[in-house]
């Protein structure tokens, strides 16, 4: 099915993640923070966690596709028909132009659920320190997983229309775009729908969430999603970083 929204006024469920199929390894874990080097002991020790994290874990993310109207200036135009007023403007700032090949923006919000939060706050106040640190770094591997689960989705649904696809950029990670921008990019999806909610201080919660917005449309060069490192206030500690398109 195309994934360009008809401009109809009618609000419809909005689709969900479900299944979404990753593996953890050890080495992964432990890279997460920047651990070298890495002994034997340590490793274990991740295992330990990766098996603590299967029970606990629970990837979701809820997604839609939107009409990409217009950029002008700083400021994506996009058609939501869930909105009384139908337009909705997305204050992305002086990286915009990311976006202004887009003829559908894929907005989603991802998560592993509260559950392997809670333990890991547990084993901190039980004083198992390490095993608290290492099942926190296992959540946020889980978390990027879901994440890739989402550009995935973009890419093959792009190559399906023989388009391309923008960089993948959220609030509060793109400079000049500030986390205040999740209120609009949230609201255009029904976060309550996988056990999410913005809080007052315009962060996710539960906090091993995220939300993104990726471009797609003819315009694009690339077939993959690239990333926005380079513009990232984390550029340069972030264990995750990739390049991508500027």
């Amino acid at each position: 099915l195309s994934p360009r929204r008809k401009r109809t006024g009618n609000a419809r469920p909005m689709p969900i993640l479900k299944q979404i199929p990753f593996e953890v390894t050890p080495e992964e874990v432990v890279a997460s923070h920047g651990q070298r080097p890495i002994s034997p002991a340590l490793l274990k020790d991740a295992e330990k966690a990766i098996a603590l994290a299967q029970a606990l874990w629970q990837p979701l993310a809820v997604y839609d596709w939107f009409d990409a109207i217009a950029v002008t200036g700083e400021e994506l135009r996009v058609f939501s028909s869930n909105d009384p007023g139908g337009d909705v403007v997305l204050h992305v700032g002086p990286k915009a132009h990311l976006l202004e090949d887009a003829r559908v923006l894929l907005v989603g919000v991802g998560t592993i659920g509260p559950a392997l939060e809670r333990r890991v706050r547990e084993l901190q106040e039980q004083g198992e320190s390490l095993q608290s640190y290492l099942l926190d770094s296992v959540g946020v591997v889980a978390l990027g997983a879901v994440g890739e689960a989402l550009r995935c989705l973009v890419e093959e649904t792009a190559s399906d229309r023989g388009w391309g696809v923008s960089a993948a950029v959220s609030p509060g990670s793109l400079v000049g775009w500030p986390l205040q921008g999740q209120r609009e990019l949230c609201g255009l999806l029904p976060l309550d729908s996988i056990g999410v909610e913005l809080n007052q201080y315009y962060v996710l919660e539960t906090h091993k969430s995220f939300s993104v917005a990726i471009g797609q449309g003819p315009g694009y060069a690339s077939v993959k999603v690239g990333s926005v490192c380079r513009y990232c206030a984390l550029k340069d500690s972030c264990w995750r970083r990739r390049e991508g398109p500027s």
